[in-house]
């Protein structure tokens, strides 16, 4: 397990979240890592942590399908591709 991924899991044990759907990783243009957790219970939330901060950008969604267009628009634009 990275460093990285270890401050994901720490900073997802003081959320109050469902089950952890997927994770998805990436990194800015800075080089800075970012995750994009994927959590469900009645529904999806989809929440951003970035490397070095335990501030956490969270978003709810009904359906699988628009946390799943989310996650695919964020890391794009994260990543600097549009």
């Amino acid at each position: 397990m990275t460093g990285f991924s270890r401050h994901v899991d720490n900073v997802m044990a003081k959320q109050s979240a469902g089950e952890v759907v997927s994770t998805t990783y990436g990194q800015k243009r800075d080089g800075t890592h970012f995750a994009l957790v994927k959590t469900k219970v009645l529904w999806y939330a989809v929440r951003l942590i970035i490397e070095g901060s335990y501030a956490v950008e969270r978003d709810e969604f009904y359906l699988e399908s628009a946390a799943d267009n989310y996650i695919a628009a964020k890391k794009r634009a994260l990543e600097g591709c549009f």
